[in-house]
């Protein structure tokens, strides 16, 4: 059963809450971090990214954030509430909605599979973040968890979310919304529906619940007296219903095409699909279709044909499908981990974005597939196997600096 416990986040005094969070570094440009750390001295960027640790060794660097963010709270720009709370987080996105609770999940749970996977992570990304949270000591920014509909927690959040929230401002174009609970009867019956779901999934975050299943063996390994009560057990998670969660797809983009023409390419792919030609594209929407875009044009490449006799879920998915029979063989392209001849695109870029990025020359022709349905996402998780990766874009992306957790010994 799952462990969802509350907790005592530092998070920022209301009146700066909307200077002081922030996106993740990664969706930044370098204009955009320049910018923002030169007009915004509480910006928590300020903390994570100041501009100083460019010139300093790796250790020196983590010592750089964790004193900053020591010196943010003793700025009074982060105040941590008196007592361990659950939280309520609502992002509103382009007219959609996403709701969900922001507490702690269970190394242990993660270990043992009831915090289930569907993607595969890097080593070495998760030493380096492990090192990251040894040194500075919090998180920053939630594990996204996912589970299927659950009526009793669904009532409570939108009988809570009726009240006055604690935070609510727009950035970005982003609504962001947050709720304390800080009842116990309220904090119990948190605490009892989700320790009644048997299983919850990672939608996005591998490497950060990776890293902390890390820093938790280093620590406990460490430790004479582990009780399983010590903060390094635990990770923030916001932990959002099936229903509560927009998936979309990721997009492949091919720098060169094996030294073959535009031509030849597609004949290869007429030898083992049906290719039919598009007069325009607005989105990737049909499963079991590639969408090709290649010399300004548009093409559907239909895998249907593509049988898997072993059944496997994972082969069985557009992505695999792509990978297995039209990159590997005929582009070369057997690693789309480590081949520099490969990017990708979140799916919730534009197909005139992707246009762009193939007629500019930046690549040769893009693949758009339709998205992963949370059905496929579970069903993976399940069988205890691996996507490729980057399958899925999910949202709401989550912002950093909102509800800290602090890992101090």
């Amino acid at each position: 059963m799952s462990i969802i416990n509350p907790f005592r986040a530092f998070r920022p005094a209301p009146e700066l809450v909307a200077d002081v969070a922030t996106h993740s570094v990664e969706r930044y440009s370098k204009d955009e971090i320049k910018h923002i750390l030169s007009t915004n001295p509480i910006s928590f960027l300020q903390v994570i990214h100041p501009i100083e640790i460019a010139s300093q060794s790796p250790e020196d660097r983590l010592q750089s954030i964790k004193k900053r963010y020591k010196e943010s709270i003793s700025a009074h720009t982060f105040l941590q509430d008196p007592a361990p709370c659950y939280y309520i987080y609502r992002q509103v996105k382009n007219g959609r909605h996403h709701t969900g609770i922001i507490g702690l999940a269970s190394v242990e749970d993660y270990n043992n599979n009831i915090i289930k996977i569907h993607e595969q992570t890097l080593a070495e990304r998760e030493e380096k973040l492990k090192e990251y949270l040894d040194v500075c000591e919090f998180n920053a920014e939630p594990v996204c968890l996912t589970y299927p509909h659950n009526k009793g927690l669904n009532d409570l959040m939108h009988l809570k979310i009726k009240e006055v929230p604690l935070y609510d401002y727009i950035k970005d174009g982003i609504q962001h919304s947050v709720w304390i609970i800080d009842q116990q009867n309220d904090i119990e019956r948190i605490h009892s529906l989700f320790n009644n779901i048997p299983a919850i999934y990672i939608a996005d975050g591998h490497h950060r619940a990776a890293s902390s299943a890390r820093l938790a063996k280093m620590r406990m390994d460490a430790n004479p007296n582990h009780n399983g009560s010590e903060a390094y057990n635990f990770f923030t998670a916001a932990l959002f219903a099936d229903d509560e969660l927009t998936i979309y797809g990721y997009h492949r983009l091919v720098q060169s095409l094996n030294g073959l023409s535009a031509d030849l390419f597609l004949e290869k792919l007429k030898n083992r699909f049906i290719v039919t030609y598009l007069d325009h594209l607005t989105e990737a929407v049909a499963k079991k279709i590639v969408y090709l875009y290649i010399d300004s044009k548009w093409y559907g490449v239909h895998i249907a044909s593509i049988e898997h006799s072993t059944g496997d879920i994972v082969h069985s998915l557009d992505v695999s499908v792509l990978s297995d029979y039209i990159l590997s063989p005929i582009l070369g392209i057997e690693n789309i981990r480590n081949d520099k001849r490969i990017s990708f695109s979140p799916g919730i870029k534009s197909m005139a974005e992707i246009e762009k990025m193939v007629d500019s020359g930046k690549a040769a022709a893009a693949f758009c597939l339709s998205p992963v349905s949370f059905e496929e996402l579970i069903a993976v998780a399940d069988s205890g196997k691996e996507m490729p990766p980057k399958s899925t874009w999910i949202e709401p992306k989550l912002e950093s600096g909102l509800l800290i957790y602090s890992l101090e010994k």
